[in-house]
């Protein structure tokens, strides 16, 4: 079966973006570009909602200033994206997903392939969370105070437990921790 993870970059307070969706904040290095290369050759496919498909779909097809490997997988990879208002997509590999988001995550999780990530799309992360689909929470925690904006987790009512498994500290100063579903 494949594995369900998220991988979201947070600030301190729990923002993935300010108010209007700037992510200028994000901390990134070559030491965070090496983690994302790998992560990306090891998924399979990916997860969006509405408002993280449009950010992604409006950088990654002309992207030139990123990691190729990084690049070539973005738009490769199969993207499936939950939304009920967008009517096409024209990013390459990118299907809408008109099902309800259970049948369709639990038929794509025992289907073949490599692991499935989520970036960014909190509101479906907190769906998913609710419905006990994620296996694993890859967050790094940005040192950076927003005061507002898009929450990392919109209010989840069926809390799960979380067991951390590993953390890292990267020199930029942001800090992965991985946390598996108890």
């Amino acid at each position: 079966m494949r594995k369900l993870f998220v991988s979201n970059l947070a600030t301190l307070d729990g923002y993935l973006a300010g108010p209007n969706g700037e992510i200028d904040w994000h901390n990134t290095d070559g030491e965070y570009e090496g983690y994302g290369e790998k992560m990306m050759l090891s998924s399979g496919a990916i997860l969006f909602g509405r408002i993280t498909y449009d950010l992604m779909a409006g950088y990654w097809p002309t992207a030139t200033d990123n990691n190729v490997a990084v690049t070539q997988q973005m738009n490769k990879l199969p993207k499936y994206v939950f939304s009920n208002t967008l009517t096409r997509l024209d990013w390459n590999n990118a299907h809408l997903v008109k099902e309800p988001m259970e049948a369709f995550v639990r038929e794509l999780k025992e289907s073949e392939g490599g692991d499935i990530v989520i970036l960014g799309s909190g509101t479906i992360v907190s769906q998913l969370t609710e419905l006990g689909l994620i296996d694993e929470y890859r967050i790094f925690t940005v040192p950076v105070l927003l005061g507002g904006g898009i929450p990392a987790f919109p209010p989840v009512f069926n809390r799960k437990g979380l067991t951390l498994v590993s953390s890292r500290e990267f020199s930029n100063g942001n800090v992965l921790n991985t946390y598996w579903v108890k």
